[in-house]
């Protein structure tokens, strides 16, 4: 059957079971392991229930080294922290953790709920998660794309939520390290704004993996993932598709800018633009805006600076005698870069200290300037 309306991936949701399941089967077959064998051990070593395969496997990333990392669903409720059980049978690896049917439940409602939300408060939702829920987003994820050794797809229903909230936190992240791209390279700083660079790079390939349906929270497998998405080229619509063009024309220029003779050459403001295009190709926002809030204790220091005190920490601010800047108005994530260097470095030393964070935050109307 084709894809339902909001599915993201560009295979239906058969298709891509059997895909997967494709994976799946030669991973197992490649290791000599016999899914009815594995089926019975499992069930002997740690009981009843839905079984899934989940992690590398599933997506046809794993190799000679991988472990199977099973997550097993029971009917029967399950109290506090879980802790995996590892099994070592016949020179493999094994490692199983257990979950209720009720706790799943919960989690997807939950999923949906967020993938509803403003993006602020999805993002807000995605990271308090595992300070209040089980099975966790990582867990959760890996549950969504499970394999059971019969081949199907339990839980395959919940991937277009699960893809609205894995993008709009990814992208969160992409916008935070752009802003610090851009207060290094306002403070003068030739290699720290490339280093946050790469990482804008990293976790917008990570936004546009999740907005198609390919979700999978391991970030080693990124750049990976993305060179299989752009080979073959299965956008969801033009403007997405400009973005990807962009964004590959950055990766291959990166490198170049830690060159000594590309110190003084902009680069905050490409990716700036980048982060903002991914936005609004996505259908997130059409604006974005950055405010800095304080977490720590501002207090006057030495002549001249200020001692900004946190629970992790202390941080001297040279030069600053007044607020911390940005701390009362949002401005546009465009106008960070129009910061003089003492501003940009005092706040990047802020931030850098955990003595103060980010506020993103997304508009559906153009920002004043």
């Amino acid at each position: 059957m084709g894809a339902p309306p909001g599915f993201p991936h560009a295979l239906s949701p058969d298709d891509l079971a059997a895909r997967r399941h494709g994976h799946v089967s030669a991973f197992l077959s490649g290791r000599g392991l016999d899914p009815d064998w594995l089926s019975a051990l499992m069930r002997e070593r740690v009981g009843e229930g839905l079984l899934l395969l989940t992690s590398s496997p599933v997506h046809g990333l794993a190799n000679a080294t991988s472990d199977l990392d099973f997550i097993r669903i029971q009917r029967d409720p399950i109290e506090g922290p879980r802790i995996s059980t590892k099994i070592f049978e016949d020179g493999h690896h094994l490692e199983v953790v257990s979950f209720s049917e009720a706790e799943l439940a919960s989690n997807f409602a939950e999923l949906r709920r967020l993938a509803g939300l403003a993006p602020e408060a999805a993002v807000a939702g995605f990271r308090g998660w595992d300070k209040q829920r089980e099975p966790r987003r990582k867990q959760t994820e890996r549950i969504v794309n499970g394999i059971a050794l019969d081949g199907t797809a339990p839980f395959l229903d919940e991937l277009p939520g699960l893809a609205t909230v894995w993008s709009r936190a990814s992208l969160q992240v992409a916008l935070e390290q752009v802003a610090h791209t851009a207060l290094a390279e306002a403070a003068g700083e030739s290699r720290g704004r490339v280093g946050y660079a790469y990482n804008v790079l990293l976790h917008v390939m990570d936004a546009l993996l999740s907005h198609h349906g390919d979700v999978y929270t391991t970030r080693k497998w990124y750049a990976l993932r993305w060179s299989r998405l752009v080979a073959d080229g299965t956008w969801r619509s033009d403007r997405v598709a400009a973005v990807a063009a962009d964004l590959e024309r950055l990766r291959k220029e990166i490198a170049g800018t830690l060159a000594p003779s590309a110190a003084a050459q902009p680069l905050a403001a490409a990716y700036t633009q980048l982060a903002l295009d991914t936005v609004r190709a996505t259908g997130t926002a059409e604006a974005v805006t950055v405010r800095v809030e304080v977490t720590g204790t501002l207090r006057p220091f030495l002549p001249g600076a200020s001692l900004l005190v946190a629970p992790g920490g202390s941080v001297v601010l040279p030069g600053l005698t007044g607020d911390l800047p940005l701390t009362v108005d949002p401005v546009a994530l465009t106008d960070l870069g129009r910061l003089d260097a003492q501003d940009a470095a005092t706040l990047l030393r802020a931030l850098r200290s955990g003595a103060a964070r980010l506020d993103i935050g997304y508009r559906n109307e153009e920002v004043p300037a």
